[in-house]
């Protein structure tokens, strides 16, 4: 789910809470050939246990950290895995019927990952008891507390996906180091870690301070440098062992990143080491 356009949705819509309910069902529990509400979208909070649900044939696995949303009237099969009572929260809210057309997501079923949130099990805690109040002071709070809930929500969503993207970066930081000898690309990269090149280059320099391209040549010139100080060997096998299978291109790199030829650099370590 695009977090944006979720928090995109929940800002423009007329967002209406009417219901919560907490229930748990034991081990083994099972409903099949249900349907969701009717009357308005539900969003399901895992307070323990797992389930699997299935809308219209697709099979979500809920556990604590994770949110379902299901549109209304929706063909809806349950199941609690293991051998915990499942308990949740599921809250119903609804938008007007003019609104709809305007926003799919009303109808629609997906997760959201929050991870692990006390304050979000909190204030669903919260609205729970308020719901239960019946009184017009009650009503008033349970609205403002269900926007509480959705906002919360999304703060948590964003969060994880950038605690995801930053462990995804590491692993590609750790990617390049391990691979920078071979003939990869910044397309290469981005595909081996599931991403659009456009969005992996984005994330990484917002991880690193560094283009993709640009951290990669960095290292492999960092590795020749260190190949041009301690061996003998001709350029194009130093420009081999980095990863370029072009020697002119390479030499042409090197010095645009140092201001010095492969020669001259070596010439010049050399030098210095002879005069010390």
């Amino acid at each position: 789910m695009n977090i944006h356009q979720l928090a995109d949705y929940f800002a423009q819509a007329s967002v209406a809470f009417f219901d919560i309910f907490a229930p748990a069902v034991p081990p083994g529990g099972r409903q099949i050939n249900w349907k969701t509400n009717k009357n308005g979208a539900g969003l399901v909070f895992p307070l323990a246990g797992s389930s699997r649900y299935t809308l219209n044939g697709i099979p979500y696995v809920l556990e604590p950290g994770v949110v379902l949303h299901a549109g209304p009237d929706t063909p809806v099969s349950k199941e609690v895995i293991g051998d915990v009572h499942w308990q949740y929260a599921l809250i119903h809210y609804q938008i007007p019927k003019e609104e709809v057309p305007r926003f799919p997501l009303f109808n629609e079923h997906f997760l959201i990952k929050t991870g692990d949130n006390p304050r979000l099990t909190d204030l669903i805690g919260q609205l729970r008891q308020s719901y239960a109040a019946l009184d017009a002071m009650a009503a008033l709070k349970s609205k403002v507390l269900f926007m509480n809930v959705v906002e919360e929500m999304i703060v948590s969503a964003k969060r994880q996906i950038r605690d995801e993207n930053a462990d995804l970066m590491t692993q590609a930081v750790e990617y390049i180091h391990r691979n920078y000898a071979d003939p990869i690309s910044v397309a290469k990269i981005s595909a081996r870690f599931g991403l659009e090149r456009r969005r992996f280059a984005y994330l990484f320099e917002r991880h690193t301070g560094l283009s993709p391209i640009s951290y990669l040549t960095e290292c492999r010139i960092r590795r020749s440098k260190e190949l041009l100080q301690t061996c003998g060997c001709p350029i194009s096998q130093v420009a081999e062992c980095v990863g370029y299978t072009d020697s002119f291109y390479f030499s042409r790199l090197f010095k645009r990143q140092t201001g010095l030829s492969p020669t001259e650099f070596r010439k010049g370590i050399h030098e210095e080491s002879w005069n010390v």
